[in-house]
């Protein structure tokens, strides 16, 4: 039996952006830029650790060229290697059409008893060490989530803050905000101790 990896899903890639920015901001750059810190984070810490993507691509089959299926191919194998791996930490961020909106915001997956307890240590050590100002708590994913709706094992994800507030887009944008955010990702993690 081979160890089972800590999965780390930076949402999105390739031809699907997620959420943008007013400035042209792309969520799929910077799941990937909290996503890559993080996992070499853990992989420190001791745990074996595997990503659903590297680079800015889609996780779907090849063969298909249709955007809608591209995306519905992309989230059945991302459901695959969730339910393979010993957790999952889906790295996303928020978008809402008012901009007084902020805070990172976690939700978890429903299945599985261990994914509320993983957003609770992560979502603690991210309000101490980042957002002592954060008032958002944690959410059970509604049917309309797929990838927590549908995950066995342990899921959450993190949306680590919102494109559509300006002054927190800026520190989205930043390199040393995004290895703190991935930081206290970590930290909230070896808190866990999975």
């Amino acid at each position: 039996q081979t160890e089972k990896v800590l999965l780390i899903d930076p949402g999105h890639g390739g031809r699907d952006g997620g959420a943008s920015a007013s400035d042209g901001t792309v969520e799929k750059n910077i799941n990937l830029a909290i996503s890559l810190p993080l996992a070499d984070m853990l992989r420190i810490f001791g745990y074996p650790v595997g990503m659903t993507r590297v680079n800015d691509r889609m996780v779907c089959d090849s063969e298909l060229v249709p955007l809608r299926q591209q995306k519905i191919s992309d989230m059945k194998n991302r459901l695959k290697k969730y339910n393979s791996s010993r957790l999952t930490i889906s790295i996303h961020q928020n978008h809402f059409s008012q901009s007084q909106y902020h805070g990172t915001q976690i939700f978890y997956g429903k299945q599985n008893e261990e994914s509320r307890l993983l957003a609770a240590s992560i979502r603690q050590i991210v309000l101490d060490k980042l957002q002592p100002q954060n008032t958002r708590e944690l959410k059970k994913a509604t049917k309309d989530i797929y990838l927590l709706s549908n995950a066995t094992t342990p899921a959450i994800i993190i949306e680590c803050g919102f494109l559509s507030n300006s002054t927190e887009l800026s520190k989205l944008k930043d390199e040393e905000y995004q290895q703190n955010m991935a930081c206290a990702i970590a930290c909230g993690v070896l808190a866990y101790n999975p």
